[in-house]
């Protein structure tokens, strides 16, 4: 039921007098409660309103007290002291509350008006209106809800005011930023962030004010622990009807998920280098491959064209130029097959500062008389596990680019050994040092004077074909970078413009003591007549392979491909001392050539040739009884010294 004054009510109130002598029927129409009190707050008249609400009749009221009337501060509220204000400042007064009649609640507005003409009375005028106090407490249901939700809610939320004063933070703002409602509650950004972060927070909130709409920004700050954190937050702006302006905002942590996002193109990077190295590894392989076939015939020939008579004097420096050169197109591919740590590796236990002292007489005929290389290695360094021809090609390498660093300009070059216990945390630093495991490692540096790097470069340095050299072919440091990685190890690179690079290598340690290796006896390099069969699909191959070994004083059998070589050794089995059986061939591959002759001759002794390095080809002959294995191209010395080995040994 909704009660408000209706006009005569209005008209009765109106002006500096009251009517007191207002016709009890008038009154007793009133939607309201009429009461007139005296001094005391004794009744002198009540209308029926008032008397049907404290069920009775108005000439009971008449003469008693409030406290006699049941109308106790507990349930009509201060309504009592309200009337002796109006009594005793001449003043209306007026109070409100939720009484208490009987099973039920009203909310009643209380009015009291002093009587101009006798000071000693006071017209009091109740007016109970329910829907208010269902506006109230619909109000009070929504400002629970609300509470709820903004309680429940993962997200930060707050409001400031027109000076910018926190008026509002939800738990979870304050959860965030570790603090209590007093801590923040009529504080200014400035009060609470750092500077720079209050100013960042004012801009944005500037923002929505001119944009006239929502505004999402990243924002970030440090918590109280020091750890910096980063919000995504949705701010806005609004004028409420008196017309001051609130800034607020929602929003959410997304550190973790930037983090895993970083995490995620991190490993989409190795995934794509990954895929890289597999693609280049496809490549080097096949054109090693094809290169080393051809390769192994040049020089071969050069072999047998020495031992020819009259080839001495100009023809014998010519030839050794050639072989020189076929050589060093060999390497060539070994350097794209190290780049995907594809390379051949005949790893065991090295000396590190050995390796430097070997490599000291060839950097002098190599790099520029301007550079002068120092030394600076360690005493009692541990060995490591490693195929000491890669890892002179990694330590030549990098001199050679130290030294084309110093360029026209004089410099220094320092080679450095020594050891580092490093943890997961350096490790993580470093470049190719996923899955490395905390420990001792060696390392060996090589530090120039030269110009240094920009970051641009720094990046790319490692990249196969990115060179800052007008002659270079940029596979380098691209073979550092693999032969490092097949020998477990990381790099890690320090460069400043104008102040030189240093490079500098970890190994894992092994610490195994080195034996001294006793001198071997001069193996007997005579065939005897035994028969080695050759199967390949490469006619130049067989025919050079055969020369070599009828020289050495071998029968030699020939097969142009696996079908043919399985045939032959059927046919001869018992005369064959052993078979040089190529990796790659038509109509039947070298590892199923391999099965077949297990099966006719369980202890043949097969020596395995490849143009890929010695890891990728022997993979799937590990304990199956291979004898040996021969890169191409090969010299004939190094062929003929694995075959007496596999026969005498």
């Amino acid at each position: 039921m909704r009660c408000g004054f209706t006009p005569s009510l209005r008209r009765l109130l109106s002006g500096d007098k009251v009517v007191p002598t207002a016709p009890s029927a008038l009154l007793d129409s009133l939607p309201v409660s009429v009461l007139r009190l005296d001094r005391d707050l004794r009744v002198v008249y009540a209308n029926h309103r008032i008397a049907e609400i404290l069920g009775t009749t108005p000439d009971s009221l008449v003469g008693r007290t409030p406290t006699e009337l049941g109308m106790s501060a507990d349930a009509w509220g201060p309504w009592e002291q309200a009337a002796r204000d109006a009594l005793a400042t001449g003043t209306e007064t007026r109070t409100e509350y939720l009484c208490r009649t009987g099973p039920t609640h009203h909310f009643v507005q209380f009015r009291f008006v002093p009587d101009p003409a006798d000071p000693a009375f006071v017209l009091a005028v109740a007016v109970v209106n329910d829907e208010v106090q269902s506006l109230r407490a619909a109000l009070a249901d929504t400002t629970r809800r609300f509470d709820a939700f903004m309680d429940a809610m993962p997200v930060i939320a707050w409001l400031r005011d027109s000076t910018d004063r926190y008026v509002y933070v939800n738990p979870a703002y304050l959860k965030a930023n570790h603090g209590a409602a007093d801590d923040w509650l009529g504080k200014h950004p400035a009060e609470v962030w750092p500077a720079d972060v209050a100013e960042q927070f004012l801009a944005n909130d500037r923002r929505t004010a001119e944009a006239g709409a929502l505004v999402e920004v990243k924002e970030s700050a440090v918590d109280p622990d020091g750890t910096s954190r980063t919000w995504m937050n949705v701010k806005f702006s609004y004028q409420d009807a008196a017309g001051e302006r609130f800034y607020g905002g929602v929003g959410v942590d997304v550190t973790d998920r930037l983090r895993m996002e970083q995490e995620r193109r991190a490993l989409e990077r190795q995934l794509y280098q990954a895929q890289k190295l597999e693609s280049l590894g496809v490549m080097a392989g096949g054109v090693a491959h094809d290169f080393n076939n051809l390769l192994t015939v040049v020089i071969g020939n050069i072999a047998l064209a020495k031992l020819q008579p009259g080839a001495a004097g100009p023809i014998a420096d010519y030839l050794h130029r050639v072989e020189t050169a076929a050589v060093r197109a060999a390497e060539l591919c070994q350097q794209m097959l190290a780049y995907t740590g594809r390379g051949h590796l005949v790893v065991r236990d090295l000396d590190v500062n050995e390796l430097c002292r070997e490599m000291s007489q060839l950097f002098g005929t190599v790099i520029s008389k301007k550079a002068v290389v120092k030394y600076s290695l360690a005493d009692n360094l541990p060995t490591v596990r490693g195929d000491p021809t890669q890892l002179r090609q990694v330590l030549l390498n990098l001199v050679t680019n130290a030294a084309d660093a110093i360029d026209v300009t004089s410099g220094v070059i320092t080679v450095t050994t020594g050891t580092l216990v490093a943890d997961a945390k350096y490790l993580d630093e470093l470049s190719l040092s996923r899955h490395l495991m905390p420990g001792v490692y060696v390392t060996l540096e090589v530090s120039d004077t030269g110009g240094g790097m920009d970051e641009g470069t720094k990046a790319k340095i490692f990249e196969p074909f990115f060179t800052t050299k007008f002659t270079g072919r940029g596979l380098g440091l691209a073979a550092v970078q693999g032969i490092v990685r097949g020998h477990k190890g990381a790099i890690k690179v320090y460069t400043q413009l104008g102040k030189g690079s240093t490079f500098k290598v970890l190994l894992p340690a092994s610490g195994v003591a080195l034996p001294v290796a006793a001198p071997d006896a001069p193996a007997a390099r005579v065939g005897h007549g035994r028969t080695v069969l050759v199967v390949d699909d490469e006619e130049a191959i067989r025919t050079l392979t055969g020369k070599i070994l009828e020289r050495a004083g071998f029968n030699v059998l020939t097969a142009g491909d696996g079908v043919e070589g399985v045939n032959v050794f059927r046919d001869f089995d018992a005369q064959i001392a052993a078979v040089l059986l190529d990796l790659t061939m038509p109509k039947l591959s070298g590892p199923d050539v391999f099965r077949e002759l297990r099966r006719i001759r369980g202890d043949v002794k097969v020596i395995l040739t490849s143009g890929y390095g010695r890891q990728e080809a022997t993979t799937g002959f590990e304990g199956k009884g291979l004898a040996g294995f021969v890169r191409k191209p090969f010299r004939s010395d190094d062929l003929l010294d694995l075959l007496f080995r596999v026969l005498d040994g």
